[in-house]
């Protein structure tokens, strides 16, 4: 039976491949815009306590553009953090590669650290630049729930998804 589950995990890990070439995305610049705007109008909800201009780096080299907030990998709070209303802190990176007329993703990591007093203590969605040898553990698109070496496949989400998964679902249930 463990051959079957590889394989299965290696067929899922072909679907995302898949689902990410069909995945039409606009222009690295358009998203960049369209990222920090999401980012301004959740920020203008909570009353600014977050200075977005200040946290929300980009850089491009080498038809790759970065978006970033907050530290690479979370060990704390930080000043570059985007800080929400529950105490939580959301950190993250987008990698876009833009070539032949169109704009895809290579890979993000997506972390929401949530207050001490919350369990699980984060969550993270991944999408790493390539496939795994060994996607049964290492799915080349997964979510973390709370536990380092827990890795779930989950469908390769936009950024905007990702996102509207922490505001418009996991922020509201730490509130309520």
């Amino acid at each position: 039976m463990p051959t079957r589950a590889h394989q299965r995990a290696k067929t899922l890990d072909g679907a995302t491949e898949q689902a990410l070439q069909a995945n039409a995305l606009p222009s690295a610049r358009q998203l960049v815009a369209d990222v920090r705007t999401y980012l301004l109008q959740q920020d203008a909800d909570l009353g600014k306590p977050n200075n977005v201009y200040r946290i929300f780096r980009t850089a491009t080299s080498h038809q790759v553009t970065t978006i970033a907030v907050g530290p690479h990998r979370d060990k704390g709070s930080t000043h570059t953090h985007f800080h929400l209303e529950s105490g939580s802190r959301l950190s993250f990176f987008v990698e876009l590669r833009e070539g032949n007329g169109r704009c895809s993703l290579v890979r993000y990591r997506f972390q929401l650290n949530l207050p001490e007093s919350q369990s699980p203590s984060f969550y993270r969605f991944d999408l790493n630049e390539k496939a795994h040898e060994k996607p049964l553990d290492e799915p080349r698109c997964h979510y973390h729930p709370g536990v380092e070496d827990v890795r779930l496949p989950c469908p390769a989400l936009t950024p905007l998804d990702v996102l509207d998964r922490i505001f418009l679902v996991i922020e509201p249930r730490l509130l309520a």
